[in-house]
């Protein structure tokens, strides 16, 4: 079932905003200056996954340092890649799409070496990363396991089909995408409309794999804009690991719990549960409508279209999460 969903809740988390020490900064994956990764890696006895990340235009290599330790605490490595620091042109977006393909072939020529796990992929891109990207996450690979992109395939993506139609990319083996928007639908005073990514979910939808993507939009006007802030979760549901006991996700005490789809029909999922939780769902006037512990997916068949409450409380800490039934 296709996912589109509105953030009417705040997720609060304990953000850091410096960056990662690189454990192997600008190697070199091909002769080009513009041609390097910066590679962090996760301790572990077996080879890891990698996420794959690819900055918008104007930025660069540099991951705070939160996400690069959450994701290191669950197994998965990371590959910071560069290219054209900002592209504008097709003939630019094509240089990109050629570093990508020689990016690729130098991490699994090289596996060994970082102990990479070439099986276990997930690509994310920002904006630009989203394009540069776009193609390699769509090829037909089953080592490729998600796509998490955050604002991606902007509008000037869409302005000339004779060149480039991103929906055309996507087909039956897609892997599952997760989209991630500042913004809402619509939005004319960004670039970055949540619209381009539901047309993609639109082709997920044709192709009968629309339970292969969630499009999460307006973490603008939530107390985290984060865009990070989903991945480790989605990583976490699309790859296998050896690691067998999850470190957690964030440095305070109040996980980043998530319950999708927002607003919801026949089921609402939560995110985030470390085991040991009790979950209480409440209408808008205060009646506890079930009452359950370490449950990652809610009955909500039976219940009325209307507003609710979620509470997910532990020994150290409460959060409650707003709901919208259709």
């Amino acid at each position: 079932m296709k996912v589109r969903q509105t953030l009417f809740f705040s997720l609060i988390i304990s953000l850091s905003f410096s960056m990662q020490a690189q454990d192997h900064p600008q190697v070199p994956y091909g002769p080009e200056d513009r041609q390097f990764v910066d590679i962090f890696i996760a301790p572990s006895e077996c080879p890891t996954p990698v996420y794959f990340d690819a900055h918008g235009n104007g930025g660069n290599t540099n991951i705070p340092n939160s996400i690069v330790d959450d994701l290191k605490a669950v197994g998965i490595s990371i590959v910071a890649w560069e290219s054209l620091t900002s592209v504008g042109t097709p003939a630019e977006v094509q240089i990109g799409w050629d570093d990508a393909e020689l990016m690729f072939a130098w991490v699994k020529a090289n596996a060994d070496t970082y102990n990479f796990d070439t099986t276990n992929f997930i690509i994310g891109g920002s904006s630009r990363g989203s394009i540069l990207s776009w193609k390699y996450g769509h090829a037909p690979n089953p080592n490729i396991k998600g796509l998490y992109m955050y604002n991606a395939l902007p509008n000037g993506v869409w302005a000339d089909s004779s060149w480039w139609y991103p929906p055309n990319e996507v087909n039956i083996s897609s892997p599952p995408i997760f989209f991630v928007y500042r913004y809402e639908p619509g939005v004319d005073f960004d670039s970055h409309d949540p619209a381009n990514g539901i047309i993609i979910m639109d082709k997920y939808e044709e192709l009968g794999i629309g339970d292969r993507d969630t499009l999460i939009h307006s973490i603008q006007y939530t107390d985290n804009n984060d865009k990070y802030q989903f991945l480790v979760d989605f990583a976490v549901s699309v790859v296998s690991t050896c690691q067998v006991v999850r470190s957690p996700l964030v440095a305070s005490e109040s996980s980043n719990y998530m319950a999708f789809p927002n607003p919801f029909h026949d089921q609402l999922q939560i995110a985030g549960l470390k085991g040991g939780e009790q979950l209480i769902l409440s209408s808008s006037n205060g009646a506890v409508m079930q009452e359950t512990d370490d449950l990652k997916t809610l009955n909500v068949s039976t219940l009325h279209p209307g507003l609710y409450f979620l509470t997910i409380q532990t020994r150290n800490s409460r959060k409650t999460l707003k709901l919208m039934k259709h």
